[in-house]
Parts: structure tokens; sequence; C-alpha cells
């Protein structure tokens, strides 16, 4: 019971002192010129959907899953 209360008491101690004055943020730390300029999102939206379709990668997928099972078929019948 007396480690609990020195613990407590040992822990108390920092929330008794006064926190230091930080000051005002530097000019260096606040935001920088240049930064992107914000837009809304539905017109980005828009534009992106107006754009040309992306091929279907499932003919894409099919043809590599047809090598990779020609590749295991070639691979089990040069097993003895």
């Amino acid at each position: 019971m007396t480690r609990l209360a020195l613990a407590l008491a040992l822990g108390l101690i920092p929330a008794c002192s006064v926190a230091p004055d930080l000051g005002e943020p530097q000019t260096s730390l606040t935001a920088q010129p240049g930064w992107p300029e914000l837009v809304p999102l539905a017109p980005v939206i828009a534009q992106a959907q107006a754009g040309a379709a992306l091929p279907d990668p499932t003919a894409a997928e099919q043809a590599r899953a047809d090598a990779l099972r020609a590749r295991a078929a070639a691979m089990q019948a040069a097993t003895p």
C-alpha cells in the first residue's frame, strides 16, 4: 500500500508545476506559401468520370491464370 501511495505522490508532483511558456510559433513553422489551392471535389469527380474508361482487367487476369495453369500442368507432367 505504501508503494502505491508513493507512486501516486510522485506522479502528482509534475501536475503541480507551471507549464513553460513556449511563446508564439516561429514563422518558419507555419504554413509555407506555395501550398496547392483547395478545390471542390464534385468537379474533380465529374472530370474523372468523363475521362476514358480503364481497360477491363479481367481479360489480362484470365490470360495470366491460363498461363499459370499451363505452367502448373507442365511441371506436373515433368515429375516422375
